[in-house]
């Protein structure tokens, strides 16, 4: 199980699409579909020619994701410098501040 940190909230388990729709049904039907993603807040697939081309969701839940995906790359970020650094890949940090500085 995952163990969250911070003030990131766990993501939702039920992530799954609830309806693939052609888009020009979404353009006739907007409020209904507006209101069902709202009522479910789950995402709808959109679709043109019979491919995905869009997601509709809440905007809680895309601010959601992307806080997620935000504190994930941090936490990849982490473990990338922690294995370099085991493998002696590192430098005094007066070393780093330097090059930084000289950009």
């Amino acid at each position: 199980m995952l163990q969250w940190f911070g003030t990131i909230p766990p993501m939702p388990l039920d992530l799954r699409i609830n309806e693939i729709f052609p888009i020009s049904d979404f353009v006739r039907n907007a409020s209904e579909h507006t209101a069902r993603i709202r009522r479910t807040n789950r995402a709808e697939i959109l679709t043109q020619h019979g491919r995905p081309t869009l997601a509709v969701m809440p905007a809680e839940e895309y601010e959601r994701l992307i806080d997620a995906a935000e504190y994930l790359a941090g936490i990849e970020a982490v473990r990338v410098g922690l294995e370099a650094a085991e493998a002696g890949r590192s430098k005094p940090a007066s070393e780093a501040i330097r090059e930084w500085e000289a950009l």
